[in-house]
């Protein structure tokens, strides 16, 4: 079979580029050919593809009114990338396509590409951008929903957008448009939702519950060796911005001053967050940066635990999948697709967002009974062999192509 691969960025930016290449390697391992669609980068992985690939722009630091308005108008339908889709069609003449993060550097544009040539198409929602229109349904600190279902304007009024009134109005007709087109609805043939709240949420906002399936992501545990000892010290893993909890978490660090935690991450919080920390005296606290690799793996393999204290509805925190390759525990917040990974008392604890206290209370429990945690660490690796391995994601992403195709 012959899949061609969409992801707006052809290199590992975030949690989303790691599931697109690793699906990517699962494919080809089988015997599978993979096409890949994006945009040029310097940063790009190696591609005989790469010429099809649309041309770079940066939309957060576009200047002057004709880059801005180049801008805005690929960002409701890019020509170039529509062009540059059929054209790579015709030479490679795909069975199927999986989509990923197509909006703004792709856009919606190449689904009526790949509908002119009659291919299949699959995408795989790796966050809310389809009823949302600054992707997270959360907006001023909290959880929102008022967008959903043809109320796009709610962003421009609360400026959802980088807290911009320019770009919030931008983003909010690129909904608009799009819904009132039926660009995804008539052009995608079956939505991958990689948690249950992310399709359930979907369906309440507009989405046919036929044509959106549940299955979570894959990893490849034969990558990841388990250690269930621990350095001493707990790990948050992850961007430092809004709606991680990471004020939450310093919060509960300071009530739990007994538990060393390393943050491992950057993002627009990281000064203000190490400032709290200073003037809280948090000599519990360690913030490392941003790591990769080997020296990222190190810093999780030595940890007692792994904390997700997300208060935004994350989808499915690879992080999560991640420390259960790693054999730990994780202590998370009950929003989102946490708790349908963590299973309370078995590989981890729950706690409820934005609760410091309860926070204190989990990290503490951990921290104070390191075997029991290890146990716990086990018990997620042994979640992870049976949920997430390559071989069951395979064949379940077999029968949704086949499904499509037919």
């Amino acid at each position: 079979m012959k899949v061609l691969a969409a992801n707006k960025y052809y290199f590992v930016k975030g949690g989303a580029e790691r599931y697109y290449f690793e699906l990517n390697r699962i494919l080809e391992a089988r015997g599978h050919t993979v096409v890949p669609f994006s945009m040029q980068h310097e940063r790009n992985e190696a591609t005989e593809f790469a010429e099809h690939f649309v041309s770079y722009e940066a939309f957060d630091e576009s200047d002057g009114l004709a880059a801005r308005a180049r801008a805005a108008a690929r960002i409701l339908y890019s020509r170039e990338a529509k062009k540059k889709i059929e054209a790579l069609i015709d030479e490679a003449r795909p069975d199927v396509a999986h989509l990923h993060n197509i909006a703004h550097q792709l856009s919606p544009s190449i689904l009526y590409g790949l509908k002119s040539r009659g291919v299949p198409v699959v995408q795989t929602l790796h966050d809310f951008k389809l009823v949302c229109p600054n992707y997270q349904m959360f907006a001023r600190g909290a959880t929102c929903e008022r967008c959903a279902t043809w109320r796009y304007y709610n962003a421009v009024l609360n400026r959802c957008m980088r807290d911009s009134l320019t770009s919030s109005a931008l983003v909010a007709a690129e909904a608009y448009v799009h819904k009132l087109f039926g660009s995804y609805a008539r052009n995608v043939d079956l939505f991958v939702a990689p948690s249950r709240q992310l399709r359930t949420r979907m369906i309440a906002h507009g989405v046919d519950e036929d044509r959106i399936v549940h299955l979570p992501y894959a990893i490849d545990l034969e990558q990841y060796e388990p250690r269930y000892e621990s350095d001493g010290y707990g790990v948050y893993v992850g961007r430092l911005s809004v709606g991680k909890g990471l004020e939450t978490l310093l919060a509960a660090l300071s009530k739990a001053r007994v538990v060393r935690l390393k943050i491992v991450g950057a993002g627009p919080l990281a000064e203000s967050l190490e400032r709290t920390a200073a003037a809280e005296e948090l000599s519990n606290v360690e913030f490392v940066g941003y790591k990769t690799g080997a020296e990222l793996r190190s810093l999780v393999g030595g940890a007692l635990f792994v904390t997700v204290p997300s208060e935004c509805f994350e989808n499915s925190p690879l992080t999560v999948y991640e420390a259960f390759a790693h054999g730990k525990a994780v202590v998370g917040s009950r929003t989102g697709g946490i708790p349908e990974l963590v299973s309370e008392g078995e590989s981890g604890l729950i706690f409820e967002p934005a609760d410091a206290d309860g926070l204190a209370a989990l990290l503490l429990a951990l921290w104070n009974d390191p075997d029991g945690t290890i146990r716990m660490g086990r018990a997620a690796r042994e979640r992870g062999e049976t949920h997430f391995d390559p071989d069951s994601h395979y064949e379940k992403m077999m029968a949704i192509y086949e499904r499509v195709m037919a």
